[in-house]
Protein backbone atom coordinates (compact mmCIF):
# COMPACT_ATOMS: atom_id res chain seq x y z
CA UNK A 1 0.00 0.00 0.00
CA UNK A 2 2.86 2.69 0.83
CA UNK A 3 3.91 1.93 -2.68
CA UNK A 4 0.84 2.31 -4.63
CA UNK A 5 0.82 5.61 -2.44
CA UNK A 6 4.50 6.70 -3.88
CA UNK A 7 3.84 6.06 -7.04
CA UNK A 8 0.10 7.82 -7.50
CA UNK A 9 2.21 10.61 -5.51
CA UNK A 10 4.81 10.32 -8.46
CA UNK A 11 2.26 10.68 -10.95
CA UNK A 12 0.63 13.29 -8.98
CA UNK A 13 4.19 15.31 -9.23
CA UNK A 14 4.73 13.89 -12.64
CA UNK A 15 1.26 15.67 -13.96
CA UNK A 16 2.13 18.94 -11.89
CA UNK A 17 5.30 19.51 -13.93
CA UNK A 18 4.18 18.11 -17.06
CA UNK A 19 1.39 20.93 -16.31
CA UNK A 20 3.88 23.73 -15.19
CA UNK A 21 6.20 22.62 -18.66
CA UNK A 22 3.03 23.53 -21.01
CA UNK A 23 2.29 26.56 -19.00
CA UNK A 24 6.25 27.86 -19.07
CA UNK A 25 6.62 27.10 -22.68
CA UNK A 26 3.19 29.22 -23.30
CA UNK A 27 4.12 32.17 -20.88
CA UNK A 28 7.01 31.86 -23.16
CA UNK A 29 5.84 31.84 -26.08
CA UNK A 30 3.53 34.86 -25.74
CA UNK A 31 6.77 36.56 -24.03
CA UNK A 32 8.02 35.76 -27.09
CA UNK A 33 5.54 37.29 -29.77
CA UNK A 34 5.42 40.31 -27.37
CA UNK A 35 8.96 40.75 -28.33
CA UNK A 36 8.22 40.29 -31.80
CA UNK A 37 5.83 42.90 -31.47
CA UNK A 38 7.78 45.99 -30.02
CA UNK A 39 10.97 45.29 -32.52
CA UNK A 40 8.46 45.24 -35.32
CA UNK A 41 6.88 49.07 -33.94
CA UNK A 42 10.62 49.90 -33.10
CA UNK A 43 11.59 49.22 -36.93
CA UNK A 44 8.31 51.24 -38.20
CA UNK A 45 9.08 54.04 -35.52
CA UNK A 46 12.82 54.31 -36.90
CA UNK A 47 11.73 54.36 -40.24
CA UNK A 48 9.24 56.90 -39.79
CA UNK A 49 12.34 58.85 -38.04
CA UNK A 50 14.54 58.57 -41.26
CA UNK A 51 11.34 59.58 -43.47
CA UNK A 52 11.35 62.84 -40.97
CA UNK A 53 14.59 63.64 -41.02
CA UNK A 54 14.60 63.49 -44.92
CA UNK A 55 11.94 65.45 -45.19
CA UNK A 56 13.45 68.44 -42.62
CA UNK A 57 17.15 68.34 -44.78
CA UNK A 58 15.14 68.60 -47.50
CA UNK A 59 13.52 71.91 -46.47
CA UNK A 60 15.93 73.08 -44.76
CA UNK A 61 18.09 73.08 -48.16
CA UNK A 62 14.94 75.15 -49.85
CA UNK A 63 15.38 77.26 -47.23
CA UNK A 64 19.27 77.92 -47.86
CA UNK A 65 18.61 78.23 -51.37
CA UNK A 66 15.56 81.47 -50.38
CA UNK A 67 16.52 82.76 -46.98
CA UNK A 68 14.57 85.75 -47.76
CA UNK A 69 10.75 83.61 -47.55
CA UNK A 70 11.36 83.24 -43.63
CA UNK A 71 11.99 85.73 -40.38
CA UNK A 72 13.18 85.14 -36.99
CA UNK A 73 10.76 83.57 -34.82
CA UNK A 74 8.87 81.80 -37.97
CA UNK A 75 6.51 84.78 -39.59
CA UNK A 76 7.48 85.61 -42.93
CA UNK A 77 9.22 88.30 -44.25
CA UNK A 78 7.14 91.57 -45.62
CA UNK A 79 7.71 95.09 -46.50
CA UNK A 80 6.98 97.79 -48.37
CA UNK A 81 8.99 97.64 -51.72
CA UNK A 82 9.67 94.38 -54.29
CA UNK A 83 9.01 91.14 -53.81
CA UNK A 84 8.38 91.89 -49.89
CA UNK A 85 6.02 94.59 -51.39
CA UNK A 86 2.33 95.09 -50.65
CA UNK A 87 1.14 93.07 -53.49
CA UNK A 88 2.57 89.91 -52.04
CA UNK A 89 1.55 90.13 -48.52
CA UNK A 90 -1.49 87.74 -49.37
CA UNK A 91 0.59 84.65 -50.30
CA UNK A 92 2.05 84.09 -46.54
CA UNK A 93 -1.14 86.51 -45.18
CA UNK A 94 -4.74 85.20 -46.76
CA UNK A 95 -6.86 88.28 -44.84
CA UNK A 96 -4.09 90.90 -46.99
CA UNK A 97 -5.12 89.51 -50.14
CA UNK A 98 -9.17 88.42 -49.95
CA UNK A 99 -10.63 90.79 -46.71
CA UNK A 100 -12.99 93.23 -47.87
CA UNK A 101 -12.77 95.71 -44.95
CA UNK A 102 -9.02 96.68 -45.36
CA UNK A 103 -6.94 99.60 -44.93
CA UNK A 104 -6.33 102.14 -45.41
CA UNK A 105 -8.61 103.93 -47.72
CA UNK A 106 -9.03 107.15 -49.70
CA UNK A 107 -11.35 109.06 -47.68
CA UNK A 108 -14.03 111.05 -50.28
CA UNK A 109 -17.34 111.91 -50.17
CA UNK A 110 -20.47 111.19 -50.08
CA UNK A 111 -20.19 110.84 -46.14
CA UNK A 112 -22.72 109.87 -43.50
CA UNK A 113 -23.14 112.26 -40.68
CA UNK A 114 -21.56 111.49 -37.38
CA UNK A 115 -23.26 112.54 -34.29
CA UNK A 116 -20.93 111.50 -31.44
CA UNK A 117 -17.80 113.09 -30.60
CA UNK A 118 -14.55 111.15 -29.76
CA UNK A 119 -12.62 111.98 -26.34
CA UNK A 120 -9.04 111.41 -25.74
CA UNK A 121 -7.67 111.38 -22.30
CA UNK A 122 -4.13 111.14 -23.03
CA UNK A 123 -1.39 110.58 -19.95
CA UNK A 124 2.50 111.00 -19.34
CA UNK A 125 4.58 108.39 -19.98
CA UNK A 126 7.97 107.24 -19.93
CA UNK A 127 9.86 107.21 -23.27
CA UNK A 128 10.00 103.75 -24.52
CA UNK A 129 10.44 103.69 -28.26
CA UNK A 130 12.04 100.60 -30.50
CA UNK A 131 12.60 100.23 -34.86
CA UNK A 132 10.74 97.55 -35.12
CA UNK A 133 11.99 97.12 -39.00
CA UNK A 134 8.75 98.70 -40.30
CA UNK A 135 8.65 101.80 -38.32
CA UNK A 136 8.88 103.88 -35.47
CA UNK A 137 6.72 102.71 -32.58
CA UNK A 138 5.86 104.36 -28.96
CA UNK A 139 5.18 101.93 -26.60
CA UNK A 140 2.91 103.57 -23.66
CA UNK A 141 2.17 102.81 -19.81
CA UNK A 142 -1.57 101.66 -19.21
CA UNK A 143 -3.64 105.26 -18.39
CA UNK A 144 -4.63 107.06 -21.59
CA UNK A 145 -7.85 106.39 -23.09
CA UNK A 146 -9.98 106.85 -25.98
CA UNK A 147 -14.18 107.00 -25.19
CA UNK A 148 -16.01 106.78 -28.16
CA UNK A 149 -19.81 105.63 -28.73
CA UNK A 150 -18.66 102.36 -28.74
CA UNK A 151 -16.62 102.32 -25.43
CA UNK A 152 -13.52 102.95 -23.75
CA UNK A 153 -10.06 102.15 -25.33
CA UNK A 154 -6.55 101.90 -24.10
CA UNK A 155 -4.18 103.95 -25.96
CA UNK A 156 -0.99 100.76 -25.99
CA UNK A 157 1.04 102.43 -28.98
CA UNK A 158 1.52 104.93 -31.72
CA UNK A 159 3.74 104.44 -34.67
CA UNK A 160 4.53 106.33 -38.22
CA UNK A 161 3.64 106.09 -41.72
CA UNK A 162 5.84 107.81 -44.47
CA UNK A 163 3.82 109.23 -46.81
CA UNK A 164 0.47 109.06 -44.81
CA UNK A 165 -1.09 105.40 -45.46
CA UNK A 166 -4.39 107.88 -46.12
CA UNK A 167 -5.56 109.85 -48.39
CA UNK A 168 -8.09 112.59 -48.77
CA UNK A 169 -9.71 113.06 -51.69
CA UNK A 170 -6.55 111.61 -53.43
CA UNK A 171 -4.17 113.20 -51.57
CA UNK A 172 -1.45 112.08 -49.11
CA UNK A 173 0.10 113.90 -46.16
CA UNK A 174 3.67 113.80 -45.63
CA UNK A 175 3.21 110.96 -43.03
CA UNK A 176 0.52 110.18 -40.59
CA UNK A 177 0.69 108.86 -36.56
CA UNK A 178 -1.43 106.15 -35.93
CA UNK A 179 -2.80 105.65 -32.22
CA UNK A 180 -3.59 102.36 -31.67
CA UNK A 181 -5.64 101.50 -28.71
CA UNK A 182 -7.62 98.39 -27.34
CA UNK A 183 -11.11 97.53 -25.41
CA UNK A 184 -11.27 95.12 -22.40
CA UNK A 185 -13.24 92.93 -24.97
CA UNK A 186 -10.35 93.35 -27.22
CA UNK A 187 -11.54 95.45 -30.03
CA UNK A 188 -9.27 97.91 -31.76
CA UNK A 189 -9.55 101.49 -32.64
CA UNK A 190 -6.87 102.93 -34.19
CA UNK A 191 -7.05 107.41 -34.03
CA UNK A 192 -4.73 108.81 -37.73
CA UNK A 193 -3.52 112.07 -37.36
CA UNK A 194 -2.23 113.42 -40.37
CA UNK A 195 0.74 115.41 -41.03
CA UNK A 196 1.55 118.02 -43.23
CA UNK A 197 5.34 119.64 -43.80
CA UNK A 198 5.97 122.81 -42.12
CA UNK A 199 6.86 124.01 -38.84
CA UNK A 200 9.16 121.96 -36.40
CA UNK A 201 7.53 119.19 -33.93
CA UNK A 202 8.61 119.46 -30.46
CA UNK A 203 7.39 115.54 -29.30
CA UNK A 204 8.45 114.39 -33.02
CA UNK A 205 12.15 116.45 -32.04
CA UNK A 206 12.72 114.11 -28.69
CA UNK A 207 11.29 111.23 -30.17
CA UNK A 208 13.70 111.10 -33.43
CA UNK A 209 16.31 112.03 -30.97
CA UNK A 210 16.32 108.46 -29.63
CA UNK A 211 14.49 106.91 -32.43
CA UNK A 212 16.91 103.85 -33.10
CA UNK A 213 18.14 104.07 -36.86
CA UNK A 214 17.90 100.20 -37.02
CA UNK A 215 15.83 97.49 -36.13
CA UNK A 216 15.85 95.98 -32.41
CA UNK A 217 14.92 95.75 -29.39
CA UNK A 218 12.73 98.29 -27.33
CA UNK A 219 14.69 101.25 -25.90
CA UNK A 220 13.25 102.42 -22.08
CA UNK A 221 15.22 106.35 -22.35
CA UNK A 222 16.25 106.58 -18.65
CA UNK A 223 14.46 109.86 -17.41
CA UNK A 224 12.38 111.10 -20.27
CA UNK A 225 8.93 111.12 -20.25
CA UNK A 226 6.54 112.01 -23.58
CA UNK A 227 2.66 112.95 -23.67
CA UNK A 228 1.00 111.97 -26.39
CA UNK A 229 -1.11 114.91 -26.76
CA UNK A 230 1.62 116.63 -28.64
CA UNK A 231 1.00 114.92 -31.45
CA UNK A 232 -2.86 115.86 -31.14
CA UNK A 233 -4.51 118.87 -32.97
CA UNK A 234 -7.07 121.01 -30.85
CA UNK A 235 -9.99 119.79 -32.44
CA UNK A 236 -11.16 116.21 -32.71
CA UNK A 237 -13.52 116.20 -35.87
CA UNK A 238 -12.66 112.83 -37.46
CA UNK A 239 -13.69 111.06 -40.78
CA UNK A 240 -14.41 107.07 -39.06
CA UNK A 241 -14.64 103.75 -41.11
CA UNK A 242 -14.00 100.02 -40.25
CA UNK A 243 -11.27 99.07 -41.61
CA UNK A 244 -8.22 96.46 -40.92
CA UNK A 245 -4.39 96.59 -39.39
CA UNK A 246 -2.56 98.03 -42.06
CA UNK A 247 0.42 95.61 -42.21
CA UNK A 248 0.42 91.67 -41.65
CA UNK A 249 -1.58 89.74 -41.04
CA UNK A 250 -4.15 92.90 -41.97
CA UNK A 251 -6.77 91.83 -39.25
CA UNK A 252 -10.11 93.09 -39.96
CA UNK A 253 -12.62 94.97 -37.75
CA UNK A 254 -10.39 97.92 -36.82
CA UNK A 255 -12.37 100.92 -36.33
CA UNK A 256 -10.40 104.21 -37.30
CA UNK A 257 -10.97 107.82 -36.55
CA UNK A 258 -8.82 110.07 -38.97
CA UNK A 259 -8.16 113.13 -37.43
CA UNK A 260 -9.22 116.49 -39.84
CA UNK A 261 -7.70 118.67 -38.39
CA UNK A 262 -3.59 118.06 -39.72
CA UNK A 263 -0.08 118.82 -37.16
CA UNK A 264 3.26 119.57 -39.22
CA UNK A 265 7.21 118.37 -38.88
CA UNK A 266 9.61 120.58 -40.69
CA UNK A 267 11.31 119.37 -43.38
CA UNK A 268 14.66 118.22 -41.45
CA UNK A 269 12.42 116.37 -39.04
CA UNK A 270 10.51 114.57 -42.35
CA UNK A 271 13.98 113.86 -43.61
CA UNK A 272 15.26 112.17 -40.47
CA UNK A 273 12.21 109.42 -40.15
CA UNK A 274 14.69 106.22 -40.71
CA UNK A 275 12.40 104.98 -43.37
CA UNK A 276 11.83 106.38 -46.93
CA UNK A 277 8.45 104.74 -47.25
CA UNK A 278 6.52 102.83 -45.37
CA UNK A 279 2.98 103.36 -46.37
CA UNK A 280 0.65 100.32 -47.68
CA UNK A 281 -1.34 101.47 -50.78
CA UNK A 282 -5.20 102.62 -50.45
CA UNK A 283 -7.59 99.57 -50.54
CA UNK A 284 -10.66 99.20 -52.01
CA UNK A 285 -14.26 100.48 -49.59
CA UNK A 286 -16.41 97.82 -51.01
CA UNK A 287 -19.37 99.41 -50.04
CA UNK A 288 -18.14 100.42 -46.41
CA UNK A 289 -19.61 103.67 -45.43
CA UNK A 290 -17.33 107.12 -43.97
CA UNK A 291 -18.77 108.85 -41.12
CA UNK A 292 -17.92 112.59 -40.91
CA UNK A 293 -18.19 114.52 -37.56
Amino acid sequence: MGRAILEILLAVLLAAAATLALVWGLENKALKQDLNKAIAALKAYKAKVEELETELATKEAEHAKAPDTAHAGGKAHWGYEGEMGPAKWGDAYPLCGTGKAQSPIDIRGPFEKGTAAIKLDYKPSPLKILNNGHTVQVNVDPGSKLTTSDGTFQLLQFHFHKSSEELIDGKPSAMVAHFVHKSDDGKLAVVGVLINEGAENPLIKQLWSHAPTKEGPEVAVAGASIDPKGLMPAKLNYYAYDGSLTTPPCTEGVRFYILKEKMTVSKEQLAAFPFKANARPVQPLNGRKITLF
